[in-house]
């Protein structure tokens, strides 16, 4: 049996030094310039439920978009802690943008990892091709000639009325119905223009996002546009020999994970600042002092600024993890891919911690729609609940894992 402390042990960083971006300051004061902006849009509507094509492109010109974007797409392939930084930065102004972002960003990662004829095609129009996608295997296609007929409906389609394309999870059907062929169940890209989505996106946290369900109607897909799911986790997939950079070799769930937590950090740190500004003349009612007085916030303060700091502790040692063993082109074995998911869940849930705290301190404001320290902590629930960064699931795999079980959650 695993232990712990052993495991522990195991994932500590090398000594030895990797690679870091030299334009990591560089893109970071580029967030911290556009993130501002993005603070007086949400503020300005705070029932908007999309995100505005000026704010999309505002990231886009600042290069904030091909982070994780290979080099042979004309990306900027960065190191994994400049992405934190950069995204964390992002969402300090807007967690609905930042979100689109992250999203933009795995994916491009993403699809790195398929033929050079999808990566051609998909990039044919330049370098700033915007991919959506929902990888979860909903739904089912029927080989044809060439390829197959996709059909399918797809929920929470973050950032689809912005995409070019899209990355949709699915299965293939064999003459008898679903086949039980690891083989048959992957991923396939799809150019937006042939699907649709139902605007169903009414929700209280990320609201911005656009968050809609997909819908493909029979609609044709390439050979070159699909890979399997166990070929993509294998660790050596048809876009390698195109992308021989180490980034392409960060280990799949570990990294898609990994790419939607730096939300929670800029978010959580948002509200702390935005704390401190709204009680500085606040009188506590009932109690009859000043808020910045009283020794019970104090100690609230700290607590959930202590949490914020623990949750980024994590995420970037989990960053740290999965650039030095890209690097080294070592593979992550399965206790310490379960590990990651379950630091990127408690990575966002101390983030969610720490703003709950504040909400409650808040006193009767925080209740107003215009709070913001109350829509921070709507967004980070809905990050709290994404199946990807769920506490539950993640402690439940972890810990089957260190007790020598299989983990039932089959995407690690």
């Amino acid at each position: 049996m695993t232990t712990a402390a052993a495991l522990l042990r195991s994932v500590e960083p090398p000594e030895e030094e990797h690679v870091v971006s030299e334009r990591r300051p560089e893109l970071v004061e580029r967030a911290r310039q556009i993130a501002p902006k993005l603070a007086v849009r949400a503020a300005a509507d705070p029932w908007a439920r999309r995100v505005s094509a000026e704010a999309i492109a505002e990231i886009r010109a600042a290069e904030l978009l091909t982070i994780g974007q290979p080099l042979a797409n004309d990306g900027q392939e960065l190191d994994w802690i400049t992405y934190l930084e950069v995204m964390s930065e992002l969402a300090k102004g807007c967690p609905s943008t930042a979100w689109l972002a992250c999203v933009g960003n795995g994916h491009a990662w993403l699809v790195g990892h398929w033929p050079d004829a999808c990566q051609e095609e998909l990039y044919s129009d330049g370098p700033d091709a915007y991919v959506a996608g929902v990888l979860t295997d909903r739904g089912t296609a029927v080989p044809t000639d060439g390829g197959w007929r996709l059909s399918g409906f797809w929920p929470f389609g973050s950032g689809i009325d912005h995409a070019d394309w899209a990355i949709l999870g699915g299965h293939i059907d064999g003459p008898d119905g679903r086949s039980e062929d690891p083989s048959a169940t992957g991923m396939f890209v799809v150019r937006a223009d042939e699907l649709s989505f139902r605007d169903d996106w009414h929700a209280s946290g990320l609201r911005a996002t656009g968050s809609s369900s997909v819908i493909v109607d029979d609609v044709f897909v390439p050979e070159h546009r699909f890979v399997p799911g166990a070929v993509l986790a294998s660790g050596s997939t048809p876009g390698m020999d195109r992308n021989q950079g180490w980034a392409q070799r960060s280990a799949l769930m570990p990294t898609l994970a990994f790419a939607l937590t730096p939300v929670a950090v800029g978010a959580a740190r948002a509200a702390l600042t935005t704390f401190t500004d709204e009680i500085q003349h606040k009188v506590v009612s009932h109690v009859d002092v000043r808020q910045t007085d009283w020794a019970l916030t104090h100690r609230q303060f700290a607590q959930a600024d202590s949490l914020v700091d623990q949750g980024e502790l994590l995420l970037r040692r989990t960053a740290d993890q999965i650039n030095s063993m890209a690097q080294d082109g070592v593979q992550m074995d399965l206790p310490m891919r379960a590990r990651v998911r379950l630091d990127c869940a408690y990575g966002v849930r101390r983030c969610l911690e720490a703003v709950e705290m504040l909400y409650l301190a808040t006193g009767g404001q925080g209740v107003r729609d215009t709070n913001r320290i109350g829509r921070v902590q709507s967004d980070l629930q809905a990050i709290n609940m994404h199946a990807i960064t769920a506490l539950d699931p993640a402690l439940e795999a972890y810990g089957r894992v260190l007790m020598g079980h299989p983990p039932r959650t089959p995407r690690i």
